[in-house]
């Protein structure tokens, strides 16, 4: 490793400390090094605030004259914070290395020019595709406007996710379990289908991960059959995803806090690209869905999931009318010249007895 990727992998290292804060905004670290040596360095630690360049330059005594190195190309326009491109440039930078390019088109090849106009050296790509590969769901969300969906499951061995009788408690560890919480944690909405809601009557919140702020709670619901009572609601923030065919009387009794989103019907069912585009315009730009078997299978079978999170435990759980991981219509099969469909394995790891299969669709 260079010095120079030694001192970008050390900004990819600080730009993972806003790893639940951050989103929707991209994770971003910085760091300040002059006469050979480090001498400031700071993330994008919460969305909002003071992005990584800020707060690297206000660890350091004097900048004038050193260089830094960003994971992201330094933004140039007003939002809610100033452009990183105009306080780089007072503070007497000499030189800015980036890592990835900017996709959001207001920024995107933007920042690198101003800052060379303004005689400063630039140069970009350093451990480009490590930093590229740091903020996925900011990614595709500012080139399609549709978020980045994440697909969680927890399942047995056999690929079951519940017995014959809808028993699913605890199919996966503790540890898992603080997993699955730190994937709704990175999450801006948290997604699961009414089978779902009314077997288990989950919360869908994060809990054991501090956040900035709760995951919205997406339940889809084509008939609106979600009970009044159902923990969902207790969140702050909840959107029921529904079809023309619901009755207009029941969803004006719901609680205060629900948002209710009417869609055409699409086979009986809430369409999900659709649905996909609607959250995008809430700025929802990553989703994780928490589905029972045809929730998932639909959002993998329709080409609409972006990676895929499989906790295995070490379970046997057999039976004829146990319930399967992923569910979708034989007929997809059946129009497929090859046997399924392969994910790109990104990582296997533990969480406690069980195994945890990182997969992407890309």
């Amino acid at each position: 490793m260079t010095r120079h990727e030694a001192c970008m992998a050390r900004a990819l290292e600080l730009a993972r400390r806003g790893r639940y804060t951050t989103h929707p905004n991209p994770m971003v670290g910085a760091v300040l090094v002059k006469g050979g040596r480090v001498v400031g360095e700071g993330a994008h630690l919460r969305y909002g605030g003071p992005h990584a360049e800020v707060n690297a330059l206000r660890s350091c005594v004097d900048p004038a004259g050193a260089s830094i190195y960003v994971t992201l190309e330094p933004c140039s326009t007003h939002g809610k914070t100033p452009p990183c491109t105009e306080l780089l440039i007072k503070s007497g930078i000499k030189r800015v290395y980036y890592g990835a390019r900017d996709v959001n088109p207001a920024h995107s090849g933007r920042g690198a020019a101003i800052l060379r106009r303004a005689g400063i050296k630039v140069t970009a790509g350093v451990l480009g595709k490590a930093c590229e590969a740091l903020n996925p769901a900011f990614n595709k969300f500012m080139r399609t406007g549709l978020p980045y969906v994440t697909v969680k499951i927890a399942q047995s061995l056999d690929g079951r996710i519940a017995d014959a009788a809808g028993r699913s408690r605890w199919i996966s560890s503790p540890e898992s379990r603080l997993e699955a919480h730190k994937l709704r944690a990175e999450a801006d909405a948290v997604l699961a289908g009414i089978g779902t809601v009314l077997a288990d009557d989950p919360r869908l919140n994060v809990r054991g991960v501090k956040v900035r702020q709760q995951p919205l709670i997406v339940a889809l619901d084509s008939s609106f059959r979600v009970p009044r009572k159902a923990q969902l609601f207790q969140n702050e923030r909840v959107l029921i995803a529904t079809t023309r065919k619901a009755s207009v009387t029941a969803m004006k009794k719901f609680p205060h806090n629900a948002r209710i989103l009417v869609l055409p019907s699409e086979k009986g069912r809430v369409p999900l690209r659709p649905l996909l585009k609607e959250l995008g315009k809430l700025g929802i730009a990553h989703v994780l869905v928490e589905g029972g078997g045809r929730v998932a299978g639909s959002f993998i079978s329709e080409g609409l999931a972006d990676r895929f999170v499989c906790f295995v435990a070490p379970l046997l759980i057999g039976g004829t009318d146990s319930k399967n991981s992923l569910v979708w219509p034989d007929e997809l099969n059946a129009g497929r010249k090859e046997l399924g469909l392969r994910p790109r394995l990104a990582s296997i790891t533990k969480a406690g007895p069980d195994l945890v299969l990182d997969l992407r669709f890309d």
